[in-house]
């Protein structure tokens, strides 16, 4: 019961501290679930917010259900899940009595005026957090002290490249036909790369 208590606490708190929702998540989950805990790895925590983000639903509460389940079953996923999602719950109830008293209260604006700068800097974290796992494969900060070759993934530049440049010419394209498609030139990159190694 204690485990299941934790997983419920420790999902209430991410989603309370985090504004912005989807991708500003992703620094607040890898700090509690890999650097605090040690419920994962970086690569397990990439792999998971991966299928959180390619399944349907905010991809805070699919990383929630997801690890809750992994960990403690149904009864795991059912406490992450309901952690996740009771912050917003409430905040957004107390925000809906109130808003209209304190919509134009300064200090109120200031705080909102806040919390953009931080949120831009939460996604950036998620962004460099991608690119060292995916692109680069080593830390940013030791790239200069590297061969190329030990830190550049040149079939993560090719899927990028390939996927946005069909995005950017076919605007409306059906966005599971594009997940669909990056999985199938994903996996055929990577067995390429594994063929020729074996060459």
């Amino acid at each position: 019961m204690s485990n299941i208590i934790f997983f419920f606490w420790l999902f209430a708190k991410i989603s309370f501290f985090t504004f912005g929702g989807g991708y500003a998540m992703v620094p607040l989950f890898q700090s509690e679930l890999v650097f605090r805990y040690g419920l994962m790895t970086n690569e397990l925590f990439a792999n998971m917010v991966a299928l959180a983000q390619v399944t349907p639903g905010p991809i805070g509460l699919n990383a929630a259900t997801y690890l809750g389940f992994q960990q403690h079953g149904v009864i795991g996923a059912l406490a992450a899940s309901a952690g996740a999602i009771a912050p917003s719950v409430v905040l957004t109830m107390i925000a809906a009595a109130f808003l209209a008293a304190f919509k134009e209260n300064k200090y109120v604006q200031a705080i909102l005026r806040g919390i953009r700068p931080a949120t831009v800097g939460l996604i950036a974290a998620a962004v460099i957090f991608f690119a060292e796992i995916s692109v680069f494969t080593a830390p940013i900060r030791k790239l200069v002290s590297m061969p190329v070759s030990d830190w550049f993934c040149w079939q993560a530049c090719v899927l990028f490249a390939v996927v946005l440049t069909v995005q950017l010419i076919w605007k409306k394209i059906n966005v599971f036909a594009l997940l669909m498609g990056a999985i199938a030139l994903g996996l055929g990159l990577f067995y390429l790369s594994d063929l020729l190694q074996t060459a």
